[in-house]
């Protein structure tokens, strides 16, 4: 389901908050210029004296991009690293939730065991229902009050909010009644003063307050796009692509579409929902550039299957991943992408 863009689809980030994101690409020997090209950010974002500012889309696409090279969904803020694969964790715990109290508590619960300690909870207070996050012990690897590491938890309330809303199955936008976050408006205002949430500066914790009585609103995480990605960063990034009305599909097409479909999205339908257009829209633009859907994925999936055979992993785990229903009809198409079986493949790879 598509959420309403209430300035979530506007809200600016300041390139030199984003500045610690260089540090971390130093830090683990990426190739800075390489990173941004494939989140399709300006290669200069991140330069000292820099003086520009990026969208919250594109914070959220540039940490994918470091998460996956790093292999950390913390990406090195946390002292404790986190493995690739947090989403899937997510989606399998989310799977029972029917409401969005359901949603909330198995978040907070996952969460607090992924990192292990009683970070976020759910509370109610004056007619609101709350999901708190409590960062006062958390192992940061940088200072809890620096800059980025504000910016990144008032993020991570965004990512709350895009993940309920885009399960909910109503067709009422989620009522946000107000935002909180540790840092003093004194220094400087939360970017996500833009939402157009009332926003409550140097709170002890940060939280997100929603009406109490959506409680018990309806939702089905298995259908939730965000979830369907390699990560909870590339998810939410697509969402809030799709907010900004007045350019619905940012970049060239084939590129946006390649990227949903590396990273999970492979029905046209899910992905044209996702570029904020229609399916019938999503083939003229195609056309336009001389491809097909069809032809693009094939070209995914293909690339997708050769590296994770490369690792290793099994056939079937791999037919199963790419969402083919049994080995045979992956072999089939595996061999109309390159001339070959997946053992066939393998064992060639082997020996070269």
């Amino acid at each position: 389901m598509m959420i309403e863009a209430h300035g979530l689809g506007s809200v600016r980030v300041a390139s030199a908050t984003l500045r610690p994101l260089g540090a971390i690409i130093a830090e683990a020997e990426l190739d800075r210029a390489g990173v941004l090209e494939a989140a399709h950010l300006p290669a200069d974002l991140l330069d000292a004296g820099h003086d520009s500012s990026a969208s919250l889309a594109d914070y959220y696409r540039l940490t994918e991009q470091i998460a996956l090279a790093i292999g950390d969904e913390t990406i090195h803020v946390s002292a404790r690293p986190l493995m690739l694969g947090t989403s899937d964790f997510i989606r399998d715990r989310l799977r029972n939730a029917k409401t969005v109290r359901d949603m909330l508590d198995t978040i907070a619960e996952s969460y607090n065991v992924i990192h292990g300690g009683r970070y976020n909870r759910v509370a109610t207070a004056r007619d609101a229902l709350c999901f708190v996050m409590d960062d006062s012990d958390f192992p940061y690897a940088m200072e809890k009050d620096d800059p980025f590491i504000l910016f990144s938890l008032e993020a991570l309330l965004v990512y709350i909010h895009v993940l309920l809303q885009s399960s909910s199955t109503t067709e009422r936008p989620l009522p946000v009644r107000s935002l909180r976050t540790r840092r003093a408006k004194a220094i400087a205002p939360s970017p996500l003063a833009a939402w157009g949430v009332p926003l409550v500066h140097g709170a002890r914790h940060f939280a997100i307050h929603y009406d109490a009585a959506i409680a018990d609103w309806p939702v089905d995480p298995a259908a939730c796009p965000v979830l369907g990605s390699r990560t909870i960063y590339g998810g939410i990034a697509r969402t809030l692509d799709s907010l900004d009305d007045s350019e619905p599909v940012r970049g060239d097409i084939v590129v946006r579409v390649t990227q949903a479909l590396r990273d999970g999205l492979v029905d046209q339908r899910n992905v044209a929902r996702h570029l904020g257009m229609s399916v019938a829209s999503l083939r003229r633009r195609l056309e336009e550039r001389g491809t097909r859907f069809r032809e693009l994925r094939a070209d995914v999936l293909a690339q997708i299957a050769m590296r994770r055979l490369d690792d290793g992993e099994p056939i079937g785990f791999v037919a199963e991943s790419l969402g083919f229903s049994d080995g045979r009809s992956f072999a089939r198409a595996f061999h109309a992408w390159t001339g070959r079986s997946p053992s066939g493949y393998r064992a060639a790879a082997r020996k070269s």
